[in-house]
């Protein structure tokens, strides 16, 4: 069964996706071309990046597409955005936790991810500043998830489908937001590289926890 198909009930359904494999996940010097804080995917989180696409997005309408501005997030959700024909809006409220800088330069999106709109203004959509406070409290972090949910609230009611690529995380924080769980307390989630978890925002019921650290779309690689 299709994990993304419509509900009678929903207002608007998340798609989580945490990035593929990057070179500081698995302690690999950053490739020349690169921060530190903004390591790319290495050639098999390439590859989980077009497994993605290939996997769950078939059939399904997809209303709009949101990512963290660093190069991993924006690479695993790529090859997504080429398939539906649609571009990937950059937003710093979905930056990892601690993060100190604001994303890849505007000139690497230009040059590598021309599908890839930056956030050019001093406020981000959700509100959020381009550059996080430093350090992070994890109650600004919270907040931050909530206000990223809130501002998804305000402009979706009508059953669509939205993509949102972060980090592992800042993942939790976005899910908790998402289902009402405040708190680090409630719960913390287990998130794989490239996997995805679906949320679903209800009509006058609870949100729905659809489907979590699904990494289905692996098994063909």
């Amino acid at each position: 069964m299709n994990k993304l198909t419509p509900r009678d009930d929903m207002t608007v359904q998340i798609v989580f996706v945490r990035h593929g494999e990057s070179y500081g996940n698995i302690g690999l010097p950053t490739p020349e071309g690169y921060s530190e804080e903004d390591t790319p995917l290495t050639e098999y989180g390439l590859t989980q990046a077009q497994a993605l696409a290939d996997y769950w997005f078939d059939g399904v309408e997809i209303a709009h597409i949101y990512s963290s501005p660093f190069s991993r997030t924006i690479q695993t959700i790529y090859p997504t955005a080429k398939k539906l024909g649609k571009t990937i809006e950059l937003l710093p409220d979905l930056l990892e936790y601690g993060s100190t800088t604001a994303g890849c330069e505007a000139e690497k999106i230009e040059r590598d991810f021309p599908l890839a709109i930056p956030c050019t203004t001093e406020l981000s959509p959700a509100g959020g500043t381009l550059t996080l406070p430093v350090p992070e409290s994890r109650e600004q972090a919270q907040l931050r998830a909530k206000r990223f949910i809130g501002y998804i609230k305000s402009i979706y009611s009508s059953g669509e489908t939205l993509i949102v690529s972060t980090h592992g995380t800042f993942f939790s924080y976005l899910v908790r937001a998402a289902l009402n769980a405040d708190g680090e307390n409630c719960f913390n989630s287990q998130i794989d590289n490239s996997a995805v978890t679906v949320v679903v925002l209800r009509k006058n019921e609870p949100p729905l926890l659809r489907t979590a650290n699904n990494t289905s779309h692996l098994n063909s690689i």
